[in-house]
């Protein structure tokens, strides 16, 4: 359950946003609720002070303010950082405005129980936050105590800081304990995320992630200006399954898969189209840098030692113009069957091509 505090750099950074991502409604909701609750107080303000107050109602009033501000913000950005801070000094508000209405009645006993209403509803912000922010901000709420404390001078400090110190310890314990829990959720989520956009056998991406990327249109235009597509299908490789039998055909599958990804890009992507085809997409790539990609593969997987036998892969170029990415895919195959017709182990490239003399009857 504690396995999220051993987080470090971009791992914690991403769990935070999921979990703020997670909670952001629930969170937003939280706040109104509070608000309006903080706002119905004037009716019990009223029957402790015995008379109607115009500066109990002004008080009250005021909640919108901070409120405001955070729906601003909320509608701005979903930063966790930012959102977190936001919402605990929303809490933080409330806690000074009724520590100030309070100071207008000579009967204060009550004051200890808002200060652990105001705790529980610090609690209930914290669930987007990290627990680092929660704590901070529970203790946060000592020091508006002692501070007030100095103000209004409260008769009855020592028992309130004593029950207000018990109920913070006790509701960090509670965070934590919800935040390990929702790791648990998060990290099932990324392990189901991973195995429905991901091959399991090379762990490269599959065709769902290519249709996840660019949505019913199949436009990939908003990606980038320059795109390549590269498929690539190892040769022969019926002969390894036959010779050598599936599982080792399995290990040259994840063999080519290593070499494709090592030889492109960060933003690049390698996707398993199927048996033994890949598809590479290259992003900011013009026409002369993508044959230099796809070369470098073919070399790759031609000169390195897979452990089972010698292969080769041969490789189809075609350049995305926009508008349906498929119809690329198809010509980026009609180059690679003439890959394969001229011999195998090379790079074609589509507009290399004379149309022509093509013989697409041939090809379908």
């Amino acid at each position: 359950m504690e396995a999220f505090l051993r987080l470090e750099g971009k791992a914690r950074e991403d769990f935070y946003q999921a979990k703020y991502d997670y909670c952001r409604r629930f969170n937003l909701g939280v706040l109104f609720v509070a608000a309006l609750m903080f706002f119905s107080l004037l009716v019990p303000d009223w029957q402790v002070f015995e008379q109607f107050s115009w500066q109990l109602l002004v008080i009250r009033s005021m909640v919108v303010i901070p409120l405001a501000v955070v729906v601003l913000v909320y509608r701005q950005t979903s930063n966790y950082r930012i959102m977190s801070v936001v919402s605990l000094l929303m809490v933080h508000a409330m806690i000074w405005g009724n520590i100030w209405a309070g100071s207008y009645g000579a009967d204060q006993s009550y004051v200890n129980e808002g200060f652990l209403i105001m705790s529980f509803i610090l609690l209930l912000a914290s669930f987007s936050a990290p627990p680092l922010y929660a704590m901070v901000a529970q203790l946060g709420l000592i020091g508006n105590i002692l501070l007030a404390d100095q103000l209004y001078h409260y008769t009855n400090l020592d028992v309130i800081l004593t029950f207000n110190i018990q109920v913070i310890i006790l509701l960090a314990l509670v965070d934590l304990i919800v935040t390990g829990f929702y790791y648990d959720h998060y990290i099932t989520q990324r392990k189901l995320e991973f195995a429905l956009f991901h091959d399991p056998l090379t762990q490269v991406f599959n065709r769902r992630q290519l249709h996840k990327i660019m949505g019913a249109g199949h436009d990939l235009s908003f990606m980038s200006p320059d795109i390549a597509i590269v498929i690539m299908d190892v040769d022969h490789f019926k002969l390894v399954n036959d010779n050598y039998g599936h599982d080792e055909g399995d290990r040259i599958l994840q063999f080519v898969a290593d070499c494709i990804r090592h030889s492109l890009r960060g933003p690049d992507l390698v996707i398993r189209w199927g048996g033994e085809e890949f598809v590479a997409i290259l992003f900011d790539c013009q026409r002369d840098q993508a044959s230099l990609v796809a070369e470098r593969i073919r070399s790759s997987v031609e000169k390195s030692v897979n452990g089972v036998c010698k292969i080769t892969i041969s490789l189809g170029v075609a350049i995305y113009p926009g508008g349906d990415c498929f119809e690329t895919i198809k010509k980026a195959n009609q180059a690679l069957f003439v890959a394969k017709r001229n011999g195998r182990n090379q790079v074609v490239c589509y507009e290399d091509l004379d149309q022509d003399s093509f013989d697409l009857d041939e090809y379908n």
